[in-house]
């Protein structure tokens, strides 16, 4: 776009921001978004006037400064042409997000778990200005929402429909990973990453979740790139699709920051580096990060400042009880145990810390700020999440897979060479990146050999109805308790009661014959209901168990044992 022209709209577009946030009173943003002025935006609307503001301010600098300017070119010369691979990689890329998408929308409608129905029934049904400025919960995740949203009002409201954006998300992390991996090791460690994330059980999971983590997947594998491009290259146009791509990404998850930490973390190590690391600083770029950061930082703020007040009053005050959950031991078995039983449980124990030095020690030989961005991102995630007592769930990594699917791809291919360095045979190490490759080519088998389960139920709430109200008799009651009440009182049974005391549930017991109960993820019943776990334990038995792949979210069916009678049906299921 010519010079004028972009300097023009950019000073008319910041002027009518700036009337806009003036001309738009608090008030009339709060009916404009919730339909009446309640008061429940709090300070919301006038931090998102304020914004507009700044926002419209710098619009009317940068189009002066554009305008004043008489020298096209870039301050900085670009150091390295772009990267460029032939024709028939990229077909196979192609190919790889071809079969990546069938994989990912296959069996898309089956049972929505826990969380996807929280998102479906809170935020999904809501009207697009509505999910703007509502973050009761930390289970908002707001761009996804939106995106969940548009796809319901194109296709229907259905499970299908509810995980689509999560599935697009996923092929298209496949395409940002070869990007990245071929900028931090080759084409041929790029591909063999694409492969492995293709046929992975994790990442087809997780791609038919209605939830953002593939969105975050995709974000953070996009904006590392585009971080070591903008980088090497220096244009404007990278550093500002780098800092779009940011703001996205902690849009879609404000895990997203810790993306961007190792960022900082490689940014600032050239100011602690020699004078040599220090003059790469002199060439024009030493600002545009900050910069970046800043647009991506103010925009979030933009977007979030409607629903921030109730962000601070309720989503941030959630807490973790003292469970299995905030342990890490947990998150390493809850992982391995979702791809499969007996050998391919120990070959994944044994090989993979051996693979992960491997991979690792491979990339901070070569350039361990590679190795920072790639490593940084899981490891401060990790430590802040068990500093602060919460929850660590697998989902809350899966932001980091791309990154170790490649150290993992790394590490397959140096072992093979340094063992064959160690037999010492001339000739023999020609053979290194053939066995590699083979070995890599192996692993995809295996991890396609997984795939079956993830089309399983994630968590079968619909098999468990059905049964019950097959099984039961016409005077029997059929309570649920936990965070399955959550998932029957929203969307799969909604005519059962659900219980939260024990006083409510020795009630029932005291006006029915027969009392059904059903539970899932006993760790959580466990602590945070004692007293309604210490009853189900004593005095119901197990009549039947729906597995799913959810880690702990078997629902189970159990009937009540007092009161007992002549006979009752259904009790053999």
């Amino acid at each position: 776009m010519p010079r004028a022209v972009t300097a023009t709209v950019s000073i008319l577009a910041g002027v009518a921001l700036i009337v806009g946030a003036l001309a738009w009173s608090s008030p009339s943003i709060e009916r404009a978004f919730l339909g009446s002025e309640t008061g429940a935006l709090a300070w919301g609307p006038a931090l998102f006037r304020a914004l507009l503001a700044f926002h419209g301010a710098c619009l009317v600098l940068f189009g002066a400064y554009r305008a004043r300017r008489h020298v096209v070119a870039s301050s900085r010369t670009p150091v390295a042409p772009p990267l460029r691979s032939p024709a028939t990689t990229w077909a196979v890329v192609a190919a790889l997000c071809a079969v990546g998408l069938a994989l990912r929308l296959w069996r898309l409608d089956t049972d929505l778990w826990l969380d996807e129905v929280l998102t479906l029934t809170d935020f999904l049904r809501l009207p697009f200005r509505e999910i703007v400025a509502t973050f009761p919960s930390q289970n908002q995740h707001v761009l996804y929402s939106l995106l969940g949203r548009v796809s319901i009002l194109a296709f229907g409201e259905s499970f299908a429909a509810a995980r689509l954006p999560a599935v697009l998300f996923g092929v298209a992390s496949i395409w940002a990973l070869f990007l990245l991996g071929r900028r931090v090791a080759d084409v041929r460690e790029a591909l063999l990453a694409c492969a492995l994330t293709t046929f992975s059980y994790h990442h087809v999971w997780f791609s038919q979740n209605a939830r953002g983590y593939s969105g975050l997947l995709f974000f953070s594998t996009i904006s590392t790139w585009l971080w070591l491009e903008a980088n090497t290259r220096g244009t404007a146009r990278l550093w500002v699709t780098y800092a779009i791509s940011v703001w996205l990404g902690l849009w879609i998850h404000m895990t997203m920051v810790f993306v961007v930490a190792a960022h900082g973390i490689v940014y600032l190590s050239w100011f602690a580096g020699g004078r040599t690391s220090r003059a790469a600083l002199d060439v024009g770029w030493r600002w545009k990060p900050i910069l970046a950061w800043l647009f991506a930082a103010t925009v979030v703020l933009q977007v979030h400042a409607l629903a921030l007040p109730e962000f601070l009053r309720s989503a941030l005050h959630e807490v973790s009880l003292e469970s299995e959950w905030v342990s890490p031991m947990w998150v390493v078995t809850e992982t391995v145990r979702r791809l499969g039983d007996g050998g391919l449980v120990s070959i994944v124990v044994l090989g993979g810390a051996i693979v992960t030095l491997a991979g690792l020690g491979s990339y901070l030989k070569r350039n361990w700020r590679d190795a920072v961005l790639l490593t940084a991102p899981g490891v401060l995630g990790g430590a802040t999440m068990l500093a602060l007592g919460h929850n660590l769930w697998p989902r809350f990594f899966f932001f980091c897979m791309g990154f170790a699917v490649l150290i993992a791809v790394r590490g397959l291919m140096v072992i093979p060479a340094w063992i064959l360095m160690r037999v010492g045979r001339p000739g023999l190490q020609k053979l290194a990146v053939p066995i590699g490759t083979a070995v890599c080519l192996l692993g995809v088998a295996v991890s396609a050999s997984t795939l079956p389960r993830a089309y399983l139920q994630k968590q079968d709430f619909s098999g468990a109805r059905q049964f019950v109200e097959q099984a039961r008799q016409p005077d029997d009651e059929v309570v649920v308790v936990g965070l399955a009440g959550f998932a029957y009182r929203r969307y799969y049974a909604p005519e059962w009661p659900f219980v939260e005391r024990r006083a409510d549930l020795e009630a029932i017991q005291d006006r029915h014959q027969g009392v059904w109960l059903v539970y899932t993820l006993p760790v959580h019943l466990k602590a945070w209901v004692p007293d309604i776990w210490e009853m189900v334990q004593r005095d119901y038995d197990v009549v039947r168990v729906f597995p799913g792949t959810l880690g702990g979210g078997d629902v189970v069916v159990c009937r009540w044992r007092g009161k007992p009678r002549g006979a009752q049906s259904g009790g053999a299921g």
